[in-house]
């Protein structure tokens, strides 16, 4: 049985997870492992003890009668056929171990993604805007692949483990002396051996930081490419001051990370070998060992290299594995949940009312907005109106519900947003800002709004571009007015409360203008909802109900209007009637 993934099994230890997850396949997975590496253990000691035995008790197992197969004659047959059953065995249960442990990797990858997912979802807008999409991409992609290939490397570990531990016992089986000087051996190696694992570790570590800065870099070459094509000394300052650096400095690190690792996973390879020389030179003599005892030793014990290597050259992908849980976690320390509650009917909204509302940047010279008082009337057009810093958009989010207030309170009629209520406040409210994201597909959305795209596919001059089929749009490459236009046709099939629109006409032309601020808006005060838009159109600022003005995060002046008037100069740029 599948066990969801939470916060606390992955604070716990690399495999912690695993094991939450599916414990019962876990378990299966490493006791297949351990038969496994057992049996591959008994092989040679059955081969030598068929062939010679070393110890005189096991003389009396050597079977001398011979049956013939397929025109060959076999000897020991009994010891042939149990040779057999202990290869069909090794194939199985390491065939086993490995596949059920992978399918535990791979459920249990995309719990990872997903569990990261859904805390994306619940973090914090502010924070989300400082962790920045890099870290969280990077993390996603790279550390939780990292962690699984160094998780996977778990039954390949105890398999040979199992192997060497089988070996060890036949030597001790063999000569018990012997096998105290050769676990003395190999437990000195492999303590002497973690000693520089310690100090490539580090350089790792240090690098690891990097990667994030490249993936940055790496994203500033695709979407700033137009402006780094048109000035070839930016970018190479952009290279030399950013990603060839970066670059240089991370090749750097892993290069000496690695060749730290790769001595000592070399060393790590002849421990086996300096337990072979200490019997071979050392022991023999002091001992007095039978050259068919000698033998016999040193075939176990050139059996036991072969796992032994393997285990070392595991530990860099477990190093790695560590690594990426470290960032993994302190990825986490930076994502608070907000811990709202979820569920309900979206809240009314006849009007939206700030009372003394306040909000300040953390680590930003103190800025913020507020506290400043505001009531948003139901079938309202407000415009809110400021240069560049004056808190526009940061008013905008506080509103949308995107950002909390620090003081003061946002009402939804009569009810506060709170904790209790934010859910349901934003299920009440559509939003357009100027780092909008365009969704390919219609998500969230029925088929019979769905209905009404077309209509508006036509109304924004759009159906000559853009299809919808099963609910997706045919094609997402437009220009950035066709986006826009395309994001506020998603909007409007919405139908929700409150709108927010944020300088959504900077890239439209004349008659989009038009169309938004003469036609959709009106629209949507016929249909009673609460309508924000942030604007520098001056020309269609008499289409306003009412206009906010802005300076340095302050309320400096409020104006109502009748629908209709206008000032000076304030005549739309173009008819969409006529043309003109």
């Amino acid at each position: 049985m599948n066990h969801p993934l939470d916060e606390a099994q992955l604070r716990r230890g690399q495999f912690h997870f695993l094991m939450a997850r599916a414990p019962n396949r876990v378990f299966l997975s490493i006791l297949a492992a351990i038969v496994g590496g057992v049996a591959h253990a008994l092989l040679i000691p059955l081969l030598l003890v068929s062939i010679a035995p070393a110890q005189p008790l096991l003389a009396g197992f050597i079977d001398e009668h011979k049956v013939v197969l397929l025109g060959w004659e076999v000897t020991q047959p009994r010891f042939a056929l149990a040779f057999l059953a202990l290869c069909a065995v090794v194939v199985v249960s390491k065939a086993m171990a490995q596949n059920v442990f992978s399918s535990v990797l791979i459920e249990s990858a995309s719990a990872l993604r997903l569990f990261f997912a859904e805390r994306i979802r619940t973090l914090p807008i502010r924070q989300l805007e400082q962790i920045g999409s890099t870290r969280l991409v990077t993390a996603i992609n790279v550390d939780v692949a990292s962690l699984m290939e160094g998780a996977a490397s778990l039954p390949v570990m105890i398999i040979n483990a199992s192997t060497i531990v089988g070996a060890l016992a036949y030597i001790a089986f063999l000569h018990d002396k012997i096998f105290w000087m050769v676990l003395a051996v190999i437990v000195l190696g492999v303590a002497s051996y973690r000693l520089p694992l310690v100090f490539g570790a580090r350089y790792f570590t240090r690098a690891r930081p990097l990667r994030d800065a490249i993936q940055e870099s790496i994203g500033a070459q695709v979407f700033g490419a137009k402006e780094l094509r048109l000035n070839a000394a930016r970018h190479a300052d952009f290279m030399e001051q950013g990603m060839a650096r970066d670059e240089r400095r991370l090749v750097g690190l892993l290069d000496r990370g690695y060749t730290v690792f790769h001595l000592a996973i070399q060393y790590g390879n002849v421990i086996g070998f300096l337990a072979i020389g200490a019997i071979a030179y050392a022991a023999t003599g002091r001992y007095e060992l039978a050259p068919t005892l000698l033998l016999s030793v040193v075939m176990a014990l050139l059996y036991v290299i072969g796992p032994i290597s393997v285990i070392v050259n595991s530990v860099p992908g477990l190093i790695q594995g560590a690594v990426a849980l470290r960032q993994l976690r302190a990825l986490l320390a930076d994502m608070p949940v907000e811990g709202i509650a979820e569920g309900g009917a979206p809240l009314a909204c006849p009007r939206l009312r700030l009372r003394q509302v306040a909000y300040r940047y953390a680590g930003q010279d103190g800025f913020g907005v507020g506290p400043l008082s505001l009531t948003l009337e139901a079938g309202q057009v407000t415009y809110i109106i400021g240069g560049n810093g004056s808190g526009k958009s940061t008013l905008a989010k506080i509103i949308s519900c995107h950002y909390t207030a620090s003081a003061g309170q946002v009402l939804f009629g009569d009810t506060a947003v709170t904790d209790a209520t934010l859910f349901r406040a934003r299920q009440a409210i559509s939003a357009i800002y100027l780092d909008f994201y365009l969704f390919g597909q219609l998500y969230g959305i029925g088929p019979e709004a769905q209905a009404r795209a077309q209509d508006y596919l036509e109304r924004l001059g759009l159906a000559h571009k853009v299809g919808l089929e099963n609910g997706r749009f045919s094609t997402l490459a437009l220009s950035a007015g066709q986006r826009k236009r395309l994001a506020l046709l998603v909007a409007l099939l919405e139908d929700r409360q409150v709108y927010v629109f944020d300088e959504w006409a900077a890239d439209q032309d004349p008659e989009f203008k038009y169309e938004f601020y003469h036609v959709l808006l009106d629209d949507l005060r016929r249909r009673g909802k609460v309508v924000v838009v942030i604007s520098h159109d001056e020309r269609y600022f008499g289409q306003a109900d009412q206009l906010v003005w802005m300076e340095h995060g302050k309320l400096v002046r409020v104006e109502q209007r009748e629908h209709g008037v206008r000032g000076p100069g304030q005549e739309p740029e173009y008819d969409i009637l006529t043309g003109a």
